[in-house]
């Protein structure tokens, strides 16, 4: 009987010392979100119905999850328009177990971090849309300083910071960062991600960031921290330098299985832009489509990657067409390292022109739109599409397409016939029908052409 006695009062102590996780509906139980959050206590859940809430909330360094009832970001919004700062904020939490879910955050204005502001802690953001965010400095999706941060399954879109970090601005951090799109994003410098001073090797797997722009490194900027970068797109961002990545002061990267297409930058590095005792590798990544000097100044090159006062090493390379305005050229300054073999793309493609208009196809596909197929891997941007009454006009000995008989004519020269042109067999401008030797005058040695042909034509 003593036994049962002794087993019966530990199982007594055992379960008062546990404690129960508690889920707090939002608005059931309280009419809004940080009510919610200043009743929960470490473990708890505050779980929201969908709909839109007129609030900005701080979780006041507790360990709790705050969630869409149904996980799904796209019906349950925390819209921080009615008042400026942060929509949500973390801030000295010893903890990583801080968790918001399956939610928007919108429309927040603050000056660091217009969506998100994290100071000392370690949350995890997952499956949310960050969006129409502004900071008037720093991080107009999300700020982080001296913490950590878990973003996975997540969309930071078209958020403005007037200085640096459009989509997130981090510094002296961490970040885990898996299966996210940055797009739309812009600022002065990182108009996806700003990353400065990391404090680990930033991981970034499955990333998408397009559309970005920024003066320095429109997809991500990178100083003074190591990156590590894998399965991966920058595609369409645009930056003065460096339109997907910028590296800058020891901004290091390891960068493998990741493409980069048709990012641009008005002066140099189309897809990248490497300074400044920088050391980054680029392991099975593609290069396709990127353009340096896109605003054809003639300030600006490497349409692919420019490099200065660093080390870029690139292990078998898939290099197609990167342009400097319009002439192909990868490389414009220090050469990369290349480790094994540089493969192209060989897509079959290539500019087709109608009438003014270019599209990219394959060459049967232009020919049955009745088109005019420029080559295989050219790219519009190489070519220039006349109307469909432009033809080959000989001034002399040299052809020029005209976009139509008139304007041949006018410049007195000799129409050859529509949608002819200067490379067809057909064309032979002679500039002068008596200069048979083709130096430009006519003078004796014509004649000895004349007299050396002398006989019955063959």
């Amino acid at each position: 009987m003593r036994k049962n006695k002794l087993l019966s009062s530990a199982v007594i102590t055992v379960v008062s010392s546990m404690t129960f996780a508690d889920t707090l509906m939002v608005p059931g139980d309280y009419s809004h979100i940080q009510l919610a959050v200043d009743t929960a206590v470490d473990g708890d859940i505050v779980s929201i119905s969908p709909g839109i809430y007129y609030e900005i909330i701080d979780f006041a360094g507790k360990a709790i999850t705050v969630r869409s009832e149904n996980g799904d970001p796209s019906g349950t919004f925390i819209d921080g328009n009615v008042s400026s700062g942060s929509v949500v904020r973390f801030e000295t939490s010893e903890t990583a177990a801080s968790v918001l879910e399956g939610l928007t955050i919108r429309n927040g204005t603050n000056l660091d971090g217009g969506g998100v502001y994290i100071f000392e802690a370690s949350p995890t953001i997952r499956n949310c849309v960050i969006t129409g965010n502004l900071a008037k400095s720093k991080g107009g999706g999300i700020f982080i300083d001296a913490g950590s941060l878990t973003l996975e399954s997540s969309v930071v879109s078209s958020n403005t910071s007037d200085n640096v970090g459009g989509g997130i601005y981090m510094r002296n951090s961490f970040a885990s960062v898996l299966d996210c799109s940055f797009e739309h994003n812009s600022g002065l410098h990182g108009g996806g991600l700003y990353i400065k001073d990391g404090t680990a090797d930033i991981l970034l797997t499955a990333v998408t960031l397009s559309s970005n722009s920024a003066g320095n490194g429109a997809g991500l900027y990178n100083k003074n921290s190591s990156i590590t970068m894998q399965d991966s797109t920058f595609s369409m961002n645009h930056a003065t330098k460096g339109g997907g990545w910028f590296s800058y002061s020891y901004g290091d990267g390891t960068v493998s299985n990741t493409v980069f297409i048709e990012n641009t930058a008005t002066e140099s590095g189309g897809a990248a832009n490497i300074r400044s005792n920088s050391t980054v590798s680029f392991s099975q990544c593609t290069f396709d489509t990127n353009i340096a000097d896109s605003d054809c100044n003639g300030v600006g090159g490497s349409g692919a990657i420019d490099i200065a006062g660093s080390t870029v090493t690139l292990t078998d390379p898939i290099i197609c067409v990167n342009l400097v305005c319009d002439v192909i050229e990868d490389f414009s300054s220090t050469q990369p390292s290349i480790v094994g073999d540089i493969v192209g793309c060989a897509t079959g493609l290539g500019a087709c022109c109608g009438g003014d208009a270019c599209w990219e196809m394959d060459y049967s596909a232009c020919l049955d739109g009745g088109g005019v197929f420029h080559g295989e891997d050219t790219v519009c941007e190489m070519v220039e599409c006349y109307g469909l009454n432009s033809g080959a006009c000989c001034l002399g000995s040299l052809c020029l397409v005209t976009a139509n008989e008139d304007a041949c004519l006018d410049a007195e020269g000799e129409f050859q016939g529509i949608q002819v042109f200067c490379a067809d067999e057909i064309v032979e401008c002679i500039g002068c029908p008596a200069d048979l030797n083709g130096d430009g005058s006519v003078e004796v040695n014509d004649i000895i052409e004349l007299i050396s042909a002398w006989g019955a034509c063959p």
